[in-house]
């Protein structure tokens, strides 16, 4: 049987409309199938194996994703043979449309075998990026991957028209007339996925990384860029679905692609303490100067600002060269705990808050004794 995609499937009908009886036709499609469910795994899986081996991805998952289409293909074609060959030995009469049947079957497994084969690639990819095998990043792989989603649906609504015998040019007449329409209808739609094809281009941020969008109030990791949402993984571990057209619209933040982490403090010493202030702030800078973790190359403050309320107030800026969101907090501590022993060796203590009332017209010794006849 020819089908109108141009290639030929294998028509077993033929061969099955003989004499030798009912119980011999549905035997012998039986038969083929069993065989060819013992054959094929056997094959696949030492092909699997191979390809595996050798780490060739396109065999790997072209083998991969053959299997489950073909066999439900092969399972479809026995059961309409089978139910054929029953009809005809009881009813004497054959299905209708064998010929349309098998054509839709056969795209429907081709189209199901294309977007396996682009899931099991982009699989394949996103392992290798991860393991710094490939020079690709997951974003990029995500966006091909979708692509070839796109693609292959298309080819499939296509094949699919070509087999059932639709007009090709009536379908691109009313796809102009309703694609207008439906551009009309669906605004928010087509702004959302033109805000994912921006993302992708762009890559202001990919998958894994923190993200913050401080006019939404949004802070998290990105767990998956789709063509209309994007989902963030907040810090609380709460899945946040944001409309991709909002990323074109607000400022986004991404503090993982950040150079340096800043260390700025503000350190409050006594009133006492003024004294030791030019030597403090003189050693605290020969401190961060000499550091293994701050940046040379970058601008180191640390200067005497001002007199506060019950603190003397020392300014204290430099960026550490670490930007490891899990060791940065160590070399913080690390510079803190540095400061802190400078000032202790210096004999000078660090401000904590305190409030003086002043009495006038009664001695302290006048206001206790009044307390305690109170209490009295």
């Amino acid at each position: 049987m020819i089908l109108d995609l141009g290639f030929k499937i294998p028509n077993f009908l033929d061969f099955l409309e003989g004499s030798s009886g009912l119980l011999y036709e549905a035997g012998t499609v039986l038969l083929f199938v069993l065989v060819f469910n013992f054959i094929v795994p056997f094959i696949f899986k030492r092909l699997k194996a191979h390809f595996l081996k050798k780490k060739s991805i396109w065999p790997l998952t072209f083998v991969t994703a053959l299997d489950k289409p073909l066999y439900y293909y092969v399972w479809m074609f026995a059961a309409i043979s089978i139910i054929d060959i029953i009809s005809d030995a009881l009813f004497s009469f054959h299905l209708i449309n064998m010929h349309f049947i098998f054509s839709v079957g056969s795209v429907a497994a081709f189209g199901w075998f294309l977007l396996r084969w682009n899931n099991a690639i982009m699989n394949q990819m996103m392992m290798r990026s991860q393991n710094h095998e490939i020079n690709m990043s997951i974003g990029k792989v995500d966006l091909v991957s979708k692509i070839g989603t796109v693609v292959v649906i298309f080819l499939t609504i296509f094949l699919m028209m070509d087999a059932t015998g639709r007009n090709m040019q009536t379908l691109i007449a009313f796809g102009g007339i309703g694609g207008l329409a439906l551009a009309f209808a669906s605004q928010q739609v087509i702004s959302n996925f033109f805000g994912g094809t921006m993302v992708y281009l762009t890559q202001p941020f990919s998958i894994g990384e923190h993200v913050i969008l401080p006019e939404k109030k949004i802070e998290g990791h990105i767990e998956e860029i789709g063509w209309y949402l994007t989902r963030i993984r907040s810090l609380e571990k709460r899945p946040i679905y944001v409309p991709n057209s909002i990323f074109s619209l607000t400022i986004v933040m991404t503090p993982s692609r950040k150079s340096h982490e800043r260390f700025k403090h503000t350190i409050g010493l006594r009133y006492d303490d003024v004294n030791t202030i030019k030597d403090i702030v003189t050693d605290i800078k020969l401190m961060l100067l000499k550091h293994p973790h701050v940046d040379q190359n970058q601008k180191i403050d640390v200067h005497f600002v001002g007199f506060n309320v019950s603190s003397l107030d020392i300014e204290v800026s430099a960026y550490s060269s670490s930007t490891s969101g899990s060791y940065y907090p160590d070399v913080r501590q690390e510079l803190l705990l540095a400061i802190a022993d400078i000032i202790r060796v210096k004999g000078a203590e660090i401000a904590t808050p305190t409030n003086i009332v002043q009495l006038q017209g009664t001695s302290l010794n006048q206001l206790i004794s009044s307390m305690a006849k109170q209490s009295t």
